[in-house]
């Protein structure tokens, strides 16, 4: 009898310890359908002035409903912002054909880190010429740093030619952080099914 209590034991035991893996796993592979970028406890609005290619100054957020993918970077760059530029442009066209979408506002906003060099010539014809939803922004230099240091994206200047991280940041309507995508997140179908979710989350 005494046999069997501890054979018993030992077989829950094991069946507890080899579950904790399987668990985890399930866990991980729910996460995962929700969210493809990194989320954040953070919860504080950001908030700034930018000016457009037309040179008139704007205050972020400004509309109630409109879902912002906002990107620090400069048009000069030979490795991190073209890819994400073409990132953005790939998502905007995917976003345009999915029915899903057709009431989401959704915009994409550039935010250069180099403004003596992104001429507004140049911010134009890169950037906001693609279509409607981009849009191309300067701050001024004691803004553009307080959003560095919001945003943690680490920007060296000091080297002769800018070092950035390049993540884009996916921003509700109330200008709050709803993800983060990091260099290695680049696939336009998951970023689609974050937004989708998000969005649906807030309606």
């Amino acid at each position: 009898m005494k046999i069997n209590k501890i054979v018993i034991a030992s077989a829950l035991i094991l069946l507890a310890v080899s579950l904790v893996p399987i668990l985890m796993l399930i866990n991980q592979w729910d996460s995962g359908s929700q969210s493809y970028g990194i989320t954040t406890s953070d919860s504080q609005q950001i908030h700034f002035w930018w000016q457009d290619v037309n040179q008139q100054v704007h205050q972020y957020p400004a509309s109630a409903g409109t879902y912002t993918y906002l990107f620090l970077g400069f048009l000069s760059c030979s490795e991190i912002c073209p890819i994400r530029i073409e990132q953005l442009n790939q998502l905007e066209q995917r976003i345009e054909q999915d029915a899903s979408f057709n009431k989401a506002e959704v915009q994409f906003l550039f935010v250069t880190i180099d403004p003596d060099n992104d001429t507004l010539a140049l911010r134009q014809a890169v950037i906001d010429a693609r279509s409607t939803r981009f849009v191309s922004a300067s701050l001024s230099e004691s803004d553009l740093h307080q959003l560095e240091l919001r945003l943690s994206d680490n920007i060296n200047r000091q080297l002769a030619t800018i070092n950035h991280v390049g993540n884009l940041f996916l921003l509700n309507p109330n200008g709050q952080i709803a993800r983060i995508y990091t260099a290695k997140q680049l696939s336009i179908s998951k970023m689609l099914i974050d937004l989708n979710h998000i969005i649906s989350s807030q309606l």
